[in-house]
């Protein structure tokens, strides 16, 4: 089996990520609405309890996917500021490497 290049293996990565999350939305949509579904038949303590921990939940994996869509994004914005910057010391090397050659041919 011949093994999956670094680009298609990140992309892959990034599509079973996505698709965990779709499964963990539609349960916890699922979850709500049938706690929903119960407290509107019958109000009850334990079922009250119930949908505060599940919003709960919910906050707290939406929060958490959040963080970690920011965090991918400030990494790749860092990786392209550390590249232009690498660029940029390259075309200054190449220029003072340039001057210093006619400054050389010059003094000859």
């Amino acid at each position: 089996m011949k093994p999956l290049n670094v680009g298609q293996k990140i992309t892959v990565d990034r599509k079973i990520e996505n698709l965990k999350d779709l499964e963990i939305w539609a349960d916890l949509v699922f979850l709500n609405s049938i706690v929903s579904s119960q407290l509107k038949k019958r109000k009850s303590e334990n079922l009250q309890k119930m949908s505060e921990s599940l919003v709960r939940v919910t906050f707290y994996f939406q929060e958490y996917s959040n963080n970690i869509r920011l965090y991918e994004q400030s990494l790749s914005e860092y990786r392209l500021d550390k590249n232009r910057a690498i660029e940029r010391a390259r075309k200054a090397e190449k220029e003072n490497e340039k001057i210093r050659k006619q400054n050389e041919s010059l003094s000859i």
